[in-house]
């Protein structure tokens, strides 16, 4: 019998012995929300199993990051810190259904039972999906028996709780990612060996084809690349546990046959070659906000300590959350906590952490508390001067720069002396980008900028027919991937407020697409994130001048 009937089996025996107790139900939608003005923080007293309603939103467990869409159902376990993220658009919102779970045992004499509390469950932890139609009715039902509060209605919760759970664990998506988990579990085990996919294929019980794709959809990456991060990851433990192992011996050991290869893939994906990751992993660095993961990046060093649940983007979860060994949130005693456990050496922060909190902080390890208003350059030096270094900012400046003037040399005469405005489109809003925001391209491209534009120092909401007050002769013009935001273009281009401005007249647009989180450019304000801006830039461009 394979593990996996086995687990499935094991599964089974537990669910028939339990007994579930629903003890409350919640509806929140965006209206209901502090975010940004403050986070939105529950702590989960009992299991919660939530249902999205939501189109699109996002659900960070412990720090950890869950992308919902609706029919999404996601089962958190007593204890975790859940934070919830919507669209302002948003009027559907999700439902929180606590209860509690037990298992019910014979006791050791006599005929009586016994109610044991359940610490796991199966299908927790994992974002599933349902189909919309029977699970957010499902979740309505429940929600709205259990607010009238008659025991006739509160037995009709009690069922749809029931219900709800047997579609979690009874789905067909769901056994499709069971399949799909153990023939990760199975490559996990046999990354460094050959193993083809017509094999973990079968193993699924799919096709080629369909097992690629689900596979891709599900973990946010395709197999080989799955392979390789499983080969680096071992690299990357063999060096921290093996320090006079030779390169040679690494490669051997995660299944490569020769080290160059090995250190061209691990100078690809991680940035810095394995000898200068080995030097820096000692240095046991808390990046308290996320912006302070691209400064130490920009220096090759990975934090020890930060928040990897980026929603704007999953960059940094893929490349670096292996080497991120303590999550963080943006609750202060949730950190508080994990750093006291953790015991960095450095903690980096932004000064508008409350002085109170700098100062507890400070007592745990040596702290910085970088100045916001401060230049992304001049946050980098200090930060730098912070880890002593000095050099390694130098050098990463003078290849910025570099880099920064020879797009420069290439752009200024393609685009002439012509004000440039920077427009985005994500999902229903038009928004230009300000001198803050745009620095990359105003102070380190030298492109003009917009008279108008001092105002505005990161993003202002903006009707179409308010474009023409800037005077833009080019347009840099970015639409979000997602379907409401190329509807929204679709309808703004034939906007005659938007066909009659000179540069489109002209045209002078430049269209792009996939920069993840450039509607919140504060997120990437780092030298890291500039470094990235200055890429997406150099291809925009280049692509605007490929023959079509």
């Amino acid at each position: 019998m394979n593990d996996e009937c086995i687990q499935q089996e094991a599964e089974e025996d537990l669910l028939a012995a339990t007994w579930f107790k629903l003890t409350d139900v919640e509806h929140i939608v965006y209206r209901d929300l502090n975010w940004p003005a403050e986070r939105d923080f529950i702590t989960a007293d009992s299991y919660i199993l939530l249902v999205s309603d939501a189109q699109e939103g996002r659900l960070i467990v412990s720090g950890q990051f869950v992308q919902l869409k609706q029919g999404t159902a996601f089962i958190s376990k007593p204890g975790q810190l859940l934070e919830l993220g919507l669209q302002p658009e948003d009027v559907q919102g999700v439902y929180l259904l606590r209860f509690q779970a037990f298992r019910v045992a014979q006791a050791e004499t006599g005929n009586s039972a016994a109610l044991q509390p359940l610490h796991s469950l199966p299908g927790e932890g994992e974002a599933i999906p349902l189909a919309p139609a029977a699970a957010v009715q499902l979740a309505k039902v429940v929600h709205t028996h259990f607010l009238q509060g008659q025991p006739a209605d509160r037995l009709r919760s009690e069922a749809g709780l029931y219900e709800l759970l047997s579609l979690v664990l009874q789905n067909q998506a769901h056994k499709t990612a069971m399949a799909l988990d153990y023939a990760k579990y199975v490559l996990e085990r046999n990354f460094t060996e050959e193993i083809t996919i017509e094999s973990l294929a079968a193993t699924a019980g799919l096709s080629r084809f369909h097992f690629m794709r689900l596979f891709k959809e599900k973990f946010g990456k395709g197999v080989i690349e799955y392979v390789t991060e499983l080969r680096l990851r071992k690299a990357k433990s063999l060096m921290r546990e093996l320090p006079n192992a030779s390169l040679r011996e690494i490669a051997y050991q995660v299944g490569y046959k020769n080290e160059m290869y090995l250190s061209n893939m691990f100078k690809k994906h991680m940035g810095m070659a394995p000898a200068v990751y080995m030097k820096n992993s000692n240095l046991k660095v808390a990046a308290y906000s996320w912006v302070n993961i691209g400064q130490l990046l920009a220096l090759q060093v990975i934090p020890y300590a930060a928040p990897m649940d980026q929603y704007w983007t999953d960059y940094y979860r893929n490349k670096y959350a292996y080497d991120v060994q303590v999550s963080l949130s943006h609750h202060y005693d949730f950190n508080r906590l994990a750093l006291e456990q953790a015991k960095p050496d450095y903690i980096i922060g932004i000064d508008w952490i409350p002085p109170e909190e700098q100062e507890k902080l400070g007592s745990i390890a040596t702290a910085l508390f970088l100045p916001w208003q401060a230049s992304w350059r001049k946050q980098l030096l200090e930060v730098a001067a912070f880890i002593h270094k000095t050099k390694e900012s130098a050098k990463w400046l003078h290849n910025y720069d570099r880099k920064a003037a020879e797009l420069k040399a290439v752009l200024k005469p393609r685009l002439e002396d012509r004000p440039v405005l920077i427009v985005l489109i994500h999902l229903k809003q038009l928004l230009v980008w300000g001198k803050a925001a745009a620095t990359v391209f105003y102070d380190d491209l030298g492109l003009k900028a917009p008279d108008q534009l001092h105002i505005t120092p990161w993003v202002k909401k903006i009707d179409p027919a308010k474009l023409a007050d800037y005077e833009a002769g080019h347009i840099i013009l970015h639409v979000a991937k997602d379907s409401v935001s190329q509807a929204a273009w679709q309808a703004i281009a034939k906007e005659d407020a938007w066909c009659e401005l000179p540069a489109v007249r002209a045209g002078n647009v430049t269209v792009t697409s996939g920069i993840a989180g450039i509607e919140a450019p504060w997120n990437e304000y780092s030298a890291f994130g500039q470094e990235r801006l200055l890429h997406h830039a150099a291809a925009m461009f280049e692509a605007a001048a490929a023959p079509k």
